[in-house]
């Protein structure tokens, strides 16, 4: 097993729609082979844990909710939905998720972690994730 990290950061401005993925915008670090980043998505390459830390500052269009969450190949990953709220139009709100991602020992294929915007379309305007594999 080897020890394997990446993080990336966009602190570009991003309109996002419901339900649609968030560009995680370009590597700030990365040490390993384990995971790599495809686009807007983590790549797991390798089985074992992976521990996610992540957090984006968003400003919703409307006064209420705004949720992310973490998918899997394309589909949520149980615990990792979150949401703040704004109670002034124009406000931003932080949210973070921390979660532990397994891919099993028999998998050999590769696994795509996405950040999802799933309640209350707005503008992204930082996202900082880091993928470590344990």
């Amino acid at each position: 097993m080897s020890r394997s990290l990446i993080q990336t950061a966009n602190q570009s401005p991003q309109t996002v729609a419901l339900n649609g993925i968030i560009n995680l915008g370009s590597v700030q670090r990365r040490f390993g082979c384990a995971c790599r980043l495809s686009g807007n998505a983590i790549e797991l390459q390798e089985s074992g844990y992976y521990l996610v830390d992540l957090t984006v500052v968003a400003t919703p269009e409307a006064i209420g909710n705004v949720t992310i969450a973490l998918y899997e190949n394309g589909t949520p990953v149980q615990g990792t939905t979150n949401t703040g709220s704004v109670a002034v139009i124009g406000d931003t709100t932080t949210i973070p998720i921390v979660a532990t991602i397994r891919k099993g020992c028999c998998d050999t294929s590769v696994s795509n972690l996405t950040v999802v915007l799933t309640e209350g379309e707005g503008v992204v305007n930082n996202i900082s994730l880091r993928v470590q594999k344990a």
